[in-house]
């Protein structure tokens, strides 16, 4: 991994290594469709299983007087030591992440909705993803920063 100079995102050569483990996360959901915001902490969990990295997250948001459980779940797919496909739990593809400079910009549509993320890798120790999400009935930004608790 690279060093940081003055807030440059830190280089990632070995995206699986750099990613498994537990993280904590921090969520931020900003949504001005419905002038709602949210906040969303809970733990995440990289482990291994062969070449993929199965992601699994538990949280709880809370949106105004709201207070509900989350869940989430990805593949990451390993087709080089730095470079991975993002898909859902289902198997159906999502992005590449590619973290070699440290930030990454990858996009998705989902039908008439565009989801524009960011990557950004703070420290050793602590990463950001940045979700832009637009279409007819939605628009949000989704802010995610991810502390690392364990390696393994």
């Amino acid at each position: 991994m690279g060093r940081s100079t003055q807030g440059a995102p830190l280089n990632v050569e070995d995206l699986y290594g750099f990613l498994e483990g537990t993280w904590q996360f921090e969520r931020k959901v900003h949504d001005t469709l419905l002038g709602q915001e949210g906040d969303c902490i809970g733990v995440a969990q990289f482990y291994a299983n062969g070449n993929t990295l199965n992601y699994e997250e538990e949280g709880e948001l809370t949106m105004g007087e709201i207070v509900v459980s989350t869940e989430r779940k990805y593949l990451y797919k390993f087709i080089a030591p730095s470079m991975a496909e993002v898909r859902f739990s289902d198997g159906r593809f999502f992005h590449v992440l590619d973290l070699t400079k440290g930030m990454v910009r990858v996009e998705h549509q989902c039908g008439d909705d565009t989801y524009h993320g960011v990557y950004r890798v703070v420290e050793p120790r602590m990463w950001l993803s940045v979700w832009r999400i637009i279409g007819p009935r939605k628009s949000q930004v989704i802010t995610t920063r991810y502390l690392r608790v364990t390696a393994n």
